[in-house]
């Protein structure tokens, strides 16, 4: 007789129960975020990138999908200057060719603003 002995199979009239791997408790909070975004605009065109780690805010656009202007991808140009509506906490702070391009302005250079996680 081949018997698998499990939790309670031996207490008479107790039917086997197997042992379940336990899962991690998350809290309801914690299910419910939503993905943290980057939303930024460009004249008249707008787009939203998730916070991916390590890549410019112009490859993310461009991975997502969004329309941006751009040209030389080395901060001289300009051109992929963009007014980041949300979630600039997630981006590195502006670098001497940013400084050198924009000044003061508040607007970011897609290709040389580096997403970081908070």
């Amino acid at each position: 007789m081949n018997k698998e002995w499990t939790v309670g199979s031996l207490i008479p009239g107790r039917e086997a129960t197997r042992l379940q791997p336990k899962q991690p408790n998350r809290s309801a909070e914690e299910k419910k975020l939503p993905a943290p975004m980057i939303e930024w605009k460009q004249k008249e065109r707008s787009c939203s990138v998730p916070v991916t780690s390590g890549v410019t805010l112009l490859d993310a656009a461009l991975r997502q999908g969004c329309t941006i202007d751009y040209k030389c991808r080395k901060g001289t140009c300009g051109r992929c200057a963009v007014e980041v509506m949300s979630g600039e906490t997630f981006l590195s702070s502006k670098n001497e060719a940013e400084r050198k391009k924009l000044g003061a302005a508040p607007r970011r250079l897609a290709c040389q603003a580096v997403i970081r996680e908070k």
